[in-house]
């Protein structure tokens, strides 16, 4: 059989069909053969047809999705003008945290040491108390008596490991803070409740130089004399290593809503609420409004620099009280200056668990934490990876309140501002998304470039629709 022969056998041609001998004994007739092999030749011609009508609508297709995707491109770069204005701070740059502070922090144990020596066999035993500690404040909160620390192997498991760890949040929290927020003045009188080992005043008399020959005084509230005592001994160590006088410290053995002698002008308390919220089964909303109240008590009304700042664990419900005291706060005609950007409502306050229940916290990693401290915290089984926090800082309103208004307002007209709220969350199409707070609403930042829990920005404010996160309820705000 010659090439052409085989070629029309194969398309099934009809003109070159003959009857194979089993086909004639079947009684198979020629013109049957010729007639099937014709039908299936149409039918061939017809699928070779239609795939090439479905790869020509393919392609068509594909076309004018590539087309409509740099249209859209297009219209996206010129509608959300040049979005990325400028960063304006962040809550945890590390660079802010004075170089003198860090080396104390980073010797925190020689100090604790030099005024408190532990033996031989209690620093063998020191991670198992620091471990024991741990559980006893988490896993059996509700058997705990509020005087823990006024027993001398807790409190020095506190101090070694808690009290240790809170320096490296608070004092690289307070070194980001906004200046006029910590302006404080010479003989003003500062208020810390639940003062423990006087983990603030170190924390920020680390944190600002600049106020460490400011002459202060501190009320420093606790119900451990105790833990107040320890606290003193390492306050003054650390004054001397860094050759400034301490500041005045009176020690207070009380719980909060007793009385001091004198109205304080700041007023700060951490990790205070999330132990007296245990304490009572009235709903958040009622212990904001009267915890508020208390706090209040203890300034003086008159005074137009008073502030508060008040600082609680990262979780959830710290997340909800610390927004709800932020609404209480700004009822009394305070402003919030950080973290929040704005002064409306907040809108993470982790009450629509429909959406999530989205609470503001702030979060860094700990790579920068003194090695001693990360090998103690292994040592105990309590690894740490990550700081985080919730707080607000409060002041009265006057001056603070007209140019908070006056920003809010300058914002809604052409800029928005935001701040970072949420770990990473990768989006289609090789992109990244943050939650942050804004002054519209909570935002779904989306971006390719990398950014950071604590980190606000200022964007100019887009002119067209947002689009809403079916998830979370969040505007889409398109950061490229």
């Amino acid at each position: 059989m010659d090439g052409k022969d085989k070629e029309n056998k194969e398309v099934g041609n009809p003109e070159k069909i003959e009857l194979k001998w089993w086909e004639k004994k079947q009684g198979i007739s020629l013109y049957q053969k010729k007639n099937q092999a014709k039908v299936e030749k149409q039918k061939k011609e017809k699928r070779e047809l239609k795939q090439q009508l479905d790869e020509l609508k393919k392609q068509e297709k594909d076309a004018q999705a590539k087309k409509k995707e740099k249209k859209e491109l297009s219209r996206a770069k010129t509608k959300h003008n040049p979005p990325l204005v400028r960063s304006i701070d962040s809550l945890y740059n590390i660079d802010s945290v004075p170089k003198d502070a860090q080396e104390v922090i980073a010797d925190f144990m020689e100090i604790v040491s030099s005024t408190h020596p532990l033996n031989s066999r209690q620093r063998a035993l020191l991670p198992k108390h620091i471990r024991m500690l741990s559980h006893y404040l988490t896993d059996e909160r509700t058997d705990r008596w509020l005087g823990y620390m006024n027993e001398t192997t807790s409190l020095s498991a506190y101090v070694h490991y808690y009290l240790w760890w809170n320096l490296v949040r608070l004092t690289r929290l307070f070194s980001n803070l906004p200046k006029n927020f910590l302006n404080l003045g010479e003989g003003e009188i500062c208020l810390d409740i639940g003062s423990g080992p006087l983990t603030v005043p170190i924390a920020l008399f680390l944190a600002r130089p600049e106020l460490r020959n400011v002459r202060l005084t501190w009320y420093c509230m606790d119900i451990s004399s105790q833990a107040l005592q320890f606290g003193m001994d390492i306050f003054l160590s650390i004054a001397a290593r860094l050759k400034c006088e301490a500041w005045e410290i009176v020690r207070v053995k009380g719980e909060f809503g007793d009385r001091i002698k004198q109205s304080a002008a700041f007023v700060t308390c951490a990790n205070m609420f999330n132990e007296a919220n245990e304490n009572t089964d009235m709903p958040p909303e009622y212990t904001a409004k009267k915890f508020a109240e208390k706090l209040l008590a203890y300034t003086d009304k008159a005074n137009p620099s008073t502030k508060f700042l008040i600082i609680e664990p990262g979780v959830p419900k710290s997340g909800r009280f610390i927004s709800l005291l932020r609404d209480a706060f700004i009822r009394k005609d305070f402003v919030p200056l950080s973290p929040c950007t704005h002064c409306a409502e907040c809108p993470m306050n982790g009450e629509d668990k429909s959406k999530g229940g989205k609470w503001c916290n702030y979060v860094f990693t700990t790579e920068d934490a003194p090695k001693t401290l990360l090998k103690l915290s292994d040592q105990s089984n309590l690894t740490k990876e990550r700081a985080v926090l919730s707080f607000v800082a409060l002041a009265r309103a006057g001056e603070e309140k007209s140019d908070a208004e006056k920003k809010d307002s300058l914002h809604k007209e052409e800029f928005l501002s935001f701040r970072i709220a949420s770990d990473p969350i990768r989006l289609p199409g090789n992109r990244t998304g943050y939650y942050a707070c804004s002054a519209i609403g909570l935002l779904l930042a989306v971006t390719e470039k990398p950014l950071h829990s604590g980190e606000s920005y200022s964007v100019r404010m887009p002119k067209y629709q947002m689009r809403t996160d079916w998830k979370s309820g969040a505007f889409i705000l398109n950061l490229d």
